[in-house]
């Protein structure tokens, strides 16, 4: 248990205060550009600034997470279960608002239906209120039982769940079913449907090529995946000891404790690489950037003339109307 302690003490405050940092600026930057033109947002914009917001969230809790490593939980019960629910609330809402996009695109390409489009902005905006509410009372469980606990196998405090009552065995298999099922497992499901229908509808429409705005939307939530699969297959490890599926043994502990670690901190580090995507990738925040940071003196006019991406734009008419689709 010492080696899990010392290792702890060492990669996690290292890590986190990248992640803070990356993370911070890099969002700080999505919100900045987007808010600067946000009369050009569509609704995949709009909920991709919702993102960021949640991403910015979750970073500006890692200092405390830092700080546990090394000292224990020195904040309190009130500040441990404000912390802990605002990483639950944004787990929660990365997804669904990746799901919002996900569903958008699948109406708008696959059925030529533009849900958000516009001029219905009120409706996106409703989307994304209802995507907080929601994570939020999914994220109550937290708020209830997160406390300052007494960890004996580090003689330290921490910031951890108390299923100390007659009620901890449902609690604690409410919280994994919540996490695992309908934080990931459904969601993914939906996301991959969606995704193999607009695949299939691009391909069999000669267009694949010419929708480069899926390379964000793809990017975006395959990066989810790979960050936080693996936090999820270490989490069910765990969730079967505890309820003695698979036999617990020293080993299989530390293992475990050190999967939790290391997973959970490439989950954080999913907050820092969506803006990279938007850079790289993404055609029309590149070149919002690049305007923005001419208006503000960074960059001369010509920097901005030599590297500004022409956008294409492509129509797809239907009996329900026009349905626009352009590269991010």
């Amino acid at each position: 248990m010492y080696k899990i302690q010392a290792f702890d003490k060492i990669f996690l405050p290292i890590f986190y205060t990248m992640v803070f940092l990356l993370g911070l600026i890099g969002n700080l930057v999505v919100i900045a550009v987007m808010l600067r033109y946000k009369h050009t947002l569509t609704g995949t914009d709009t909920f991709i600034l919702h993102l960021a917001i949640a991403d910015i969230l979750l970073v500006l809790t890692l200092p405390f997470w830092a700080v546990q490593a090394v000292l224990g939980w020195i904040f309190g019960d009130v500040f441990c279960k404000i912390i802990g629910s605002v990483f639950k609330i944004n787990f929660y809402s990365s997804i669904f608002l990746l799901v919002c996009i996900s569903f958008d695109r699948y109406l708008s390409i696959v059925h030529a239906v533009q849900m958000y489009k516009k001029h219905k902005t009120l409706l996106v905006h409703m989307s994304c209120l209802a995507v907080w509410g929601f994570c939020f009372l999914l994220s109550i469980p937290d708020l209830v039982l997160l406390q300052s606990v007494n960890e004996i196998r580090f003689n330290t405090i921490e910031c951890l769940h108390n299923f100390s009552s007659n009620t901890a065995r449902y609690w604690r298999a409410t919280l994994r079913f919540l996490f695992h099922v309908v934080g990931f497992f459904l969601p993914f499901c939906v996301m991959l449907y969606c995704y193999v229908r607009i695949i299939v509808t691009l391909l069999s429409s000669q267009g694949f090529q010419k929708h480069k705005a899926m390379r964000v939307i793809i990017a975006v939530v395959v990066t989810f995946i790979l960050c936080w699969a693996p936090y999820n297959v270490v989490l069910l490890t765990d969730t079967l000891v505890s309820f003695n599926v698979l036999n617990r043994n020293c080993d299989l502990d530390t293992q475990i404790d050190i999967g939790k670690s290391i997973t959970s901190s490439l989950g954080y580090f999913h907050c820092c690489l969506n803006p990279f995507l938007y850079a790289f990738i993404g055609i029309k925040f590149r070149n919002n950037f690049l305007m923005l940071l001419n208006q503000i003196g960074c960059i001369g006019s010509q920097f901005v003339k030599k590297y500004l991406t022409p956008q294409r734009r492509n129509s797809t008419r239907s009996e329900s109307g026009e349905t626009t689709y352009s590269a991010l």
